[in-house]
């Protein structure tokens, strides 16, 4: 009987053990998006499946071919090239990769669980604006809600990477802010890649 006991006190150590060891809480990164010079939307860089693309918001503007992004302090222009993926307000780009490292890249894990009170972070221009899901994606609304910690300037916002620290990766395209001086409340577009 003690030997059972010792088992079953060993066995669900080990399980803790081993469930600690493969959940993750990765901080968010210091992030710089790339812009055009004409539209203040952001853009991202994100490598899925070991590939590299880059992400906006489609109601932004400024993504066609040929678009020339910089990110703050970089001279030399981030060309696109073709979309190879497109969403309700969301799409991702190839670009000339000789004009980009891929050590900035964010991560992508799909098929990422999103839920009500998940923490979350808006990241743009090396902000990291920690929020709360406060409702998921349903029927015809496409967008998940959040609220922010404190209120945050979401002027040229659009497009700006939304990452999860549960699972180290980014998750979402921030789309809307209740107001562009002093946001708390607004919708993001979950990225949905194969």
């Amino acid at each position: 009987m003690r030997n059972s006991f010792l088992t079953l006190i060993s066995l669900a150590l080990l399980l803790s053990c081993s469930k600690e060891e493969t959940s993750t809480s990765a901080p968010p990164p210091a992030y710089q998006t790339l812009h055009t010079e004409k539209t203040l939307g952001a853009f991202f860089q994100l490598q899925h499946d070991g590939e590299h693309f880059i992400v906006s918001s489609v109601h932004q503007g400024g993504a066609a071919p040929g678009a020339q992004l910089f990110r703050e302090g970089q001279k030399d222009p981030v060309i696109l090239k073709k979309r190879v993926h497109l969403q309700k307000d969301l799409h991702l780009w190839t670009y000339d990769q000789k004009t980009l490292s891929p050590d900035k890249a964010l991560i992508y894990h799909p098929d990422t669980d999103l839920k009500k009170g998940d923490r979350i972070f808006i990241l743009n221009r090396g902000q990291k604006i920690p929020a709360t899901i406060m409702a998921e994606a349903q029927g015809e609304q496409f967008r998940y809600s959040y609220k922010t910690d404190a209120p945050f300037p979401a002027g040229g916002m659009s497009g700006s990477p939304v990452y999860l620290p549960r699972t180290g990766s980014v998750v979402g395209v921030l789309q809307t802010a209740n107001d562009k001086l002093a946001a708390n409340f607004g919708g993001f577009e979950k990225l949905e890649l194969p």
